[in-house]
């Protein structure tokens, strides 16, 4: 019959542990990397497992400082947005009729532009809010308010 061990006294199991096992404090980082050689046991997915955490952590630090930013940027940029006046649709749709004519040539050309026509009016308008939504946030990508 085999006893477990709390069945055992717990000085004696000290002891014994004490004296199969090295004191690990008095090592150096050489001898534990030693010892460790010795046992077998590769500590490298514990040590990735450690890293991939700590960058974890750096990547949720800045995206607390990115939402801080944006949340100290968002009544400027709501306020520019509120100020700002659409052109008018046939000037929208002129615009981007050259801007298709200058970019483009060939069947593509005349894709982008058989596109074009068949364009509702509140998807130009759509189309240009969101291209003037994204020209604000570039501009103000570097500019914080206190």
């Amino acid at each position: 019959m085999t006893k477990s061990f709390e069945h055992f006294d717990s000085d004696l199991c000290d002891k014994l542990f004490d004296f199969i096992y090295p004191d690990v404090s008095s090592m150096t980082d050489k001898e534990v990397e030693a010892e460790l050689h010795r046992l077998k046991i590769d500590i490298r997915p514990a040590w990735d497992k450690v890293q991939m955490a700590l960058e974890h952590s750096k990547e949720a630090e800045r995206a607390r400082k990115d939402l801080e930013s944006a949340k100290k940027k968002r009544p400027s940029t709501l306020a520019k947005l509120k100020s700002h006046k659409l052109p008018s649709i046939p000037i929208i749709r002129e615009e981007m009729q050259k801007w298709i004519e200058d970019h483009f040539a060939g069947s593509e050309k005349a894709a982008y532009c058989r596109k074009l026509e068949g364009a509702s009016d509140e998807d130009l308008k759509t189309l240009l809010e969101d291209l003037f939504l994204l020209e604000e946030f570039s501009k103000d990508s570097n500019d914080v308010e206190a």
